[in-house]
């Protein structure tokens, strides 16, 4: 197994990083598989050091063989992990790297990578697993976010509450950066890579140690290997800068206002558009109305999908409410028997 730097695609959802992980996928020597959100159970402090052996070893085995977006990946993992019973033990380092490296290997490839949304908790854990990882941290404006999330996700129709996410996950992804060294991470503009994309995707390059190739520009050609068609029919399309800003003709005036009162900080500190919110007592009764029932929701939803890992994880039991994406339509056939529905990004 070829030790390398693994990547790390940060940043709140809808913000691009699907987008470059299709991108990196299109690389010669990259590849990053679905999301990894079934790994959250493990990215503990207290499992860093410890062995994984015995009985916990064989749940852990049963529930990667369980989890339904891990099949997402679209590999058969039956060796490696026979492998991994017959040694008897592992660490959560080589168990993750272990998982990552047969899926590069079974793409030729030998650089791999993660694009998990949840990750953004998890960035120290991450760090200390994995010391020579670079991490991408993507940004895009709140508001395109906003606006983009709602149209997968109605739930997430409330301008105020994904203000405050928005600004908390940017929060928490800024805060794990200062422990991390310059040379072992980036910061990337959405609209910056719109605008010019040879030149962020070049600079992803030289962070991952690797040459840029033209190819990665026509991603597009090959999105249908990676991801389901219940994504964004953009991600299948070749990059547009017509895809910057579309908050300005989507938003309310009042949605608007309220997104911007709530997260001005991060949007002028990522060099975003501001106008005068000229908030009156209608728009500033609506938002705290958002965060009142939106807040207490956004949490039980997080905890939900906690619950739903945790109970696969400890009972062996599969969540029937539990959602994934559709299967990629390239690995749909040797990935038979595994029923998709669209899931919901929390």
């Amino acid at each position: 197994m070829v030790d390398v730097s693994p990547l790390f695609l940060i940043g709140a959802q809808r913000s691009g990083t699907t987008l470059m992980r299709l991108i990196l996928n299109a690389h010669s020597q990259i590849a990053i598989p679905e999301e990894g959100t079934f790994l959250m159970p493990l990215l503990k402090k207290r499992l860093l050091k410890r062995e994984i052996s015995g009985p916990f070893l064989k749940t852990l085995l049963s529930y990667f063989a369980l989890n339904p977006q891990f099949k997402l990946w679209g590999h058969d993992f039956s060796e490696y992990f026979a492998q991994l019973s017959k040694r008897g033990r592992t660490t959560v380092r080589e168990l993750m790297s272990g998982i990552f490296s047969v899926y590069s290997g079974s793409e030729g490839k030998i650089i791999w990578g993660d694009k998990t949304p949840s990750f953004f908790r998890k960035i120290d854990i991450l760090f200390a697993l994995f010391p020579k990882a670079k991490f991408i941290h993507i940004v895009r404006d709140g508001r395109d976010v906003f606006d983009s999330w709602r149209k997968m996700d109605p739930s997430k129709n409330n301008s105020p509450l994904i203000a405050i996410d928005w600004s908390y996950k940017l929060f928490r992804i800024e805060k794990s950066f200062t422990k991390i060294p310059p040379e072992n991470r980036i910061t990337i503009r959405y609209e910056d890579l719109l605008e010019n994309p040879e030149k962020a995707i070049k600079s992803v390059c030289s962070l991952a140690g690797v040459e840029y190739e033209a190819t990665m520009l026509e991603f597009h050609r090959t999105s249908h290997k990676y991801i389901g068609t219940h994504h964004s029919k953009l991600i299948f399309k070749p990059l547009s800068k017509n895809n910057r800003y579309k908050w300005k003709n989507n938003l309310t005036n009042r949605e608007t206002r309220s997104f911007t009162l709530l997260a001005r900080y991060f949007l002028k500190k990522y060099n975003y558009e501001i106008e005068d919110t000229g908030m009156n007592i209608p728009d500033m009764l609506s938002i705290l109305k958002n965060i009142i029932i939106g807040v207490p929701m956004r949490i039980m939803s997080v905890w939900r999908a906690k619950r739903s890992l945790e109970t696969i994880l400890k009972k062996g039991q599969l969540i029937d409410s539990m959602k994934v994406g559709e299967l990629p339509r390239g690995v749909r056939k040797r990935a038979g028997g595994i029923k998709n529905a669209p899931g919901k990004e929390i």
